[in-house]
């Protein structure tokens, strides 16, 4: 394995733990709202919706946290448990419960999301170089907890019921607090550490800060389409798909680890094509990446389009479609979603890494809000509009490719 600073990995397998609890709520929330509580479809996707967004809005407070004297290993360590104890509320099955719960992940997950960010890229300060591909390295390990969450936490729901499914999610927050204080003596050594921003330093403040602008407007319209691989597109599969394979019908749950197992297909094949483009001379990498990025999120709903067309006569559509949908998203995840808080650091200020980063993350919440919103919409218009509607947001993006890359190499 390639070699990487001390505590990354344990940071990672940090990250991983707590990334396992926050699927395994992901992929269960909508039916768990829907079947077991009595929310609408609208309504359910709506609260959805608003709880991913607050956990992208806290870490608005956890950069203020971060960059001051509490430290960005106590903020993570304090994110950890609280989001714990929000899982456990969970388990209540009712509706106080279930919004107070909702309340401390979206807290905790503020510290969890971006205190991981951070530390990792005081870690990489002597070989900048691998910070790229040690976020990446990250973020596949999340999606690996993304792939198995939803299949244990729907057994553990199938088997056992709700509450059970919670527990499970509550005791990886543990989990991974423990990691983190096994190693907390040597990532606390690294947060005197100064950061590189070898990009940062080669444009003025104003314009750093117009490209933060423009990255936190992709990061809105992006966040749109993707989030509804964890809402409408669950509610396609479980309505409009014939999810039969080999005589066995897949759990609706099941696609969401389909989505991130996808991502982990994706990624050799992406780091290949990737090292071609770091090849060519006269090619931008990092606009290149999140071009492509930005343009197979758009064309991931074509597919659907089609498949939503052919769908209209009331029979259901292959699995196929949906998986080519799923395929094309996680190509824009991995070079925009992935990559996105590395872009933004390069660019802040040496002491405001966790306030620009953390205004990343505010745009990604007003992204998942407006989905959560165009996910109520989901009863009221044609399925095949809908879909060709997520497909012209992140398309129009594409004008702000050239403006957010203008100072990376």
């Amino acid at each position: 394995m390639r070699r990487y600073p001390p505590g990354f990995l344990s940071l990672s397998a940090s990250v991983a733990c707590e990334r396992f609890g926050f699927f395994l709520l992901a992929s269960l929330l909508l039916l768990y709202l829907n079947e077991q509580l009595g929310f609408t479809t609208a309504q359910a996707a709506d609260v959805l919706g608003c709880f991913i967004a607050a956990t992208y809005v806290s870490p608005l407070l956890a950069g203020a946290i971060t960059d001051g004297r509490f430290g960005i290993v106590r903020a993570a360590s304090l994110g950890y448990l609280v989001a714990a104890a929000g899982y456990a509320l969970m388990a209540a099955e009712s509706r106080p419960m279930v919004y107070a719960g909702l309340t401390l992940v979206a807290l905790g997950a503020g510290a969890a999301k971006l205190a991981p960010q951070s530390i990792a890229t005081h870690l990489f300060t002597a070989e900048p170089e691998l910070r790229d591909r040690g976020l990446m390295l990250m973020y596949l390990l999340a999606n690996v907890s993304a792939l198995v969450s939803p299949v244990i936490g729907e057994t553990a729901r199938a088997w056992l019921g709700w509450p059970a499914a919670f527990a499970l999610a509550s005791l990886s927050l543990v989990a991974a607090w423990l990691i983190l204080q096994a190693q907390s003596h040597v990532l606390r050594a690294t947060e005197s550490e100064p950061s590189v921003h070898g990009e940062a330093s080669k444009s003025n403040g104003s314009g750093s800060l117009g490209m933060l602008m423009g990255l936190c407007a992709l990061s809105v319209l992006l966040t749109v389409p993707h989030m509804q691989a964890g809402s409408t597109l669950l509610l396609w599969a479980r309505d409009n798909t014939n999810r039969h394979v080999l005589g066995w019908e897949l759990p609706v749950p099941y696609v969401a680890s389909l989505h991130a197992g996808l991502v982990l297909a994706v990624s050799p094949l992406l780091a290949r094509a990737l090292l071609y483009l770091k090849t060519t001379p006269g090619l931008p990498t990092a606009a290149a990446k999140i071009a492509i990025g930005v343009a197979a999120t758009g064309l991931a709903y074509l597919p659907l389009v089609v498949a939503a067309l052919l769908e209209s006569d009331g029979s259901q559509v292959g699995l196929g479609w949906l998986l080519g949908c799923l395929a094309l998203l996680s190509v824009g995840e991995l070079l925009v979603g992935a990559l996105g808080p590395s872009f933004v650091l390069r660019l802040a200020p040496p002491t405001g890494g966790g306030r620009w980063l953390g205004a990343w993350y505010g745009a990604t919440a007003v992204g998942y809000w407006m989905a959560g919103r165009i996910g109520g919409l989901w009863d009221r218009v044609p399925h095949s509009m809908f879909f060709i509607g997520l497909a012209l947001l992140p398309l129009a993006a594409l004008v702000l490719v050239p403006r957010v890359t203008a100072t990376f190499r």
